[in-house]
């Protein structure tokens, strides 16, 4: 299987008692498929080209206009996400879901955090607090270590 939000939520799915992601049937669903969807398509997706601007461009003095741009349209989106979503102590309500953990992950990449915790000042909660979740500790310090400057 491929694609990240796919993988998360067949995962949520395959695990109903892990509770990562809202059943089928609940009122939250919608909502969680939209944001997984969202993240995927209009950040993640424009990895592909920020990993090598020269596949879409010919003249490599045009790299970094393209590569400002990216982090521009991902601050864009990141500010939208924000001005749409009603987040609680997680993006969908109460509970931790793997839409907070992409959503902490994603907002790693550029523009990186910093950039994000001021577009996005209402997802800043709470990618800070999926950030101190004790029981993401290990995950973080294996994969995405906190360390000086890591913020951007």
């Amino acid at each position: 299987m491929t694609e990240s939000a796919a993988i998360l939520i067949w995962l949520a799915d395959c695990y109903p008692g892990a509770a990562l992601a809202p059943p089928p049937t609940d009122q939250a669903r919608p909502a969680f498929l939209r944001w997984m969807a969202y993240v995927s398509a209009a950040i993640y997706g424009l990895a592909w080209v920020r990993g090598d601007p020269m596949r879409i461009i010919s003249d490599e003095r045009q790299a970094d206009v393209v590569l400002n741009r990216i982090a521009e349209r991902r601050a864009d989106c990141w500010r939208w996400m924000d001005a749409q979503i009603e987040p609680h102590r997680y993006l969908l309500g109460d509970k931790l879901s793997v839409l907070d953990l992409y959503v902490a992950t994603v907002s790693r990449w550029s523009p990186r955090r910093t950039r994000f915790y001021r577009e996005a000042p209402r997802m800043a909660e709470v990618v800070r607090r999926v950030d101190a979740e004790p029981r993401l500790a290990e995950l973080w310090k294996a994969r995405f270590p906190f360390h000086d400057g890591w913020e951007g």
